[in-house]
């Protein structure tokens, strides 16, 4: 062997560990579900402002949100495009908290609903969430365990994914029991 084809074999060489390719690729997947929901909420400050509730403080906070919910995603998803995993993680990790804040005139202004599915998502959204976005953030900033900093900030975009197909295969079963005995 000459030098020569030990440096093309060392050029060819992955930039990326394989292990964390995974990794980089399901962030991408995640950074782009919120990118899509945020760019789909963005007209909302466009258009008529009566639409989005509230005066005051919390109606601030809820327009902050609108607007930085795409900003945030499209930023994780650049960092996940271009590898840099601990920044992308930071990004989700940040819009996760936004998500919260954005629940906060709500809760300040009506208190906690424990009634129905309530009872299960009031406290994951309000207290698990910011607590995992929070260690997933510590966890990025010192560049140790990103897998495990990706599963934190991941799951509540696979949440509200899981959500958006239950209820979509509920119309579906309701359709489909119309069309078979009527209404």
């Amino acid at each position: 062997m000459t030098s020569a084809t030990t440096l093309n074999d060392e050029a060819a060489a992955p930039i990326r560990p394989p292990r964390l390719l995974g990794l980089y690729l399901f962030l991408i997947i995640i950074a782009a579900i919120e990118a899509f929901e945020g760019l789909s909420h963005l007209p909302m400050l466009f258009g008529d402002m009566s639409e989005i509730p509230g005066p005051g403080v919390g109606g601030a906070i809820i327009k902050a949100y609108v607007f930085s919910h795409p900003v945030l995603a499209l930023a994780a998803l650049g960092f996940a495009t271009v590898g840099r995993l601990h920044y992308a993680v930071i990004a989700l990790g940040a819009l996760v908290l936004m998500n919260w804040l954005n629940y906060m005139p709500s809760v300040v202004r009506h208190g906690f609903d424990f009634s129905g599915i309530s009872a299960f998502q009031t406290p994951v959204q309000i207290v698990a969430f910011p607590l995992m976005a929070a260690c997933a953030i510590a966890l990025a900033t010192r560049k140790e365990r990103l897998g495990l900093a990706t599963l934190l900030v991941s799951i509540p975009t696979l949440i509200d994914v899981l959500t958006v197909i239950v209820n979509m295969l509920g119309v579906i079963v309701f359709a489909i029991g119309i069309m078979i005995y009527g209404f």
